[in-house]
């Protein structure tokens, strides 16, 4: 790296940052993380603003949603020409170079519900702050569309939770350069903000880890189930070797959307306080005749105590078709009434009651891709207190997939914690049949 380099006044960056000067053409993107005061997002306005002065070329300044330019880094940039007396015309809207022509322009990319393109063709540097709240949906759009030769992408973020989309999809990308800065590696963070920091470390020192040290929460307020706790639930330890009761729930969560997925959920218990999901399988079959012949293909081969379908929207009539050859089969009614009066409805009864299964332990979930879609899962409060579950239309948005994964074991849970009584009248064998056929509507 050229030390030796003078630089001018305003790229008098943190030495952490001197990467996005010296390497600026070895990178299409850039991704700078850390806590609060580590200079990230003052430092990549001056680097815009002076490569605007250099050359002409087209700025967007994006985040997820923005109702008004205040919301966006216009300020910074603002502050910082004020201060330098550079030649920049300052408008409401935009910021533009008087001698090069080179233009900022300031976007949310989600509007009214969907990612707005419009305007990012033709960008030569797009750089996205709080990127943090970057949606996979909007990323997978608002990327590929910034398609000039050269062209840079630069993310800020304060990380939220681990698997923030941004760094999930640019933390390991070759052409990517990550670098975490901290308030203790700016030579400008101001005395006030140090001094913040350090009374934070000593009295709290979980918001210090986050806010000032950058690390990710192991559990947002909105998000149902900490990280940490699904970690321990890939593989529980000390199940106790003993004799107990025998007991297997089968759910079937039924696509009710193109892109979905049918998914079979087998939970069983291991122990006469723990339970494991033991099998699933995903199919995308439109013919509900063949779906309905799979999940009794399934019942027969699982022979589980009680199976619960997904009983909504286009799954009723196919719970209605495997109940007159299954008459057990429960049905699973996502707005229907709960059991919980923190709950506000049936499918928040059921994430409540599987939250309270990983955080106490009871549950091992060995698929990393259904613990994923539990990571991701957010609940909110309603006026009257009670619990609602994100929308699965809102969730598909956001990860780029349906929860299908995680309603089944959802599911699967529910139906164990108020129905397990079904597996002690299970000597019903007029009621219930089990075919001996190895049948699989799937093999071809």
């Amino acid at each position: 790296m050229p030390l030796e380099m003078e630089l001018p006044e305003i790229l008098d960056l943190p030495d952490k940052l001197l990467p996005c000067i010296y390497q600026i053409n070895d990178y299409d993107y850039w991704l700078l993380h850390g806590g609060r005061g580590g200079g990230k997002s003052q430092s990549i306005a001056r680097l815009i603003l002076w490569i605007c002065e250099q050359r002409t070329v087209r700025v967007c300044c994006g985040r997820e949603t923005q109702n008004t330019i205040e919301d966006s880094v216009y300020r910074i940039l603002v502050d910082i020409i004020g201060e330098y007396e550079l030649d920049f015309d300052v408008y409401n809207n935009r910021i533009e170079h008087r001698r090069t022509g080179s233009t900022i322009i300031f976007r949310g990319f989600k509007e009214q519900g969907r990612v707005n393109i419009k305007g990012l063709e033709g960008i030569d540097i797009l750089w996205i702050d709080e990127a943090e709240a970057i949606t996979k949906a909007t990323l997978d759009i608002i990327v590929p569309t910034i398609r000039k030769n050269d062209a840079i992408v630069y993310f800020t973020m304060n990380r939220n939770v681990r698997k923030d989309a941004v760094f999930v999809e640019f933390a390991k990308d070759p052409d990517c350069k990550v670098i975490k800065i901290n308030y203790y590696d700016n030579k400008h963070c101001p005395d006030n903000l140090i001094k913040k920091a350090l009374k934070c470390k000593k009295t709290n020192p979980a918001d210090y880890d986050h806010i000032w040290e950058g690390n990710p929460l192991d559990q947002a307020s909105d998000y149902l189930v900490s990280s940490s706790k699904l970690d321990k639930a890939a593989k529980l330890e000390n199940i106790p070797k003993e004799q107990y009761r025998k007991i297997k729930c089968m759910a079937v969560d039924l696509s009710g959307n193109g892109g979905d997925l049918c998914v079979a959920t087998l939970t069983e218990s291991i122990s006469n306080l723990h339970f494991k999901a033991s099998q699933r399988e995903d199919w995308n079959e439109p013919d509900t005749d063949i779906t309905k012949g799979k999940i009794i293909s399934l019942y027969s081969r699982w022979q589980p105590d009680i199976l619960i379908l997904d009983a909504d929207g286009m799954g009723y009539p196919i719970y209605v078709s495997v109940k007159k050859a299954i008459p057990k089969c429960l049905a699973f009614h996502g707005q229907g009434k709960s059991f919980r009066q923190n709950a506000f409805n049936q499918r928040a009864d059921g994430y409540l009651t599987l939250k309270d299964f990983i955080d106490n332990e009871w549950l091992e979930i060995p698929q990393d891709d259904t613990r994923d879609q539990i990571e991701f899962t957010k609940k909110e409060y309603r006026a009257n207190g009670t619990v609602i579950i994100q929308k699965k239309e809102e969730l598909k948005e956001e990860i780029g997939e349906s929860p299908d994964k995680a309603d089944s074991l959802m599911m699967s849970i529910y139906g164990l914690n108020y129905y397990s009584y079904m597996a002690d009248a299970k000597g019903d064998e007029d009621e219930v049949v089990f075919m001996d056929t190895s049948y699989d509507p799937f093999d071809n």
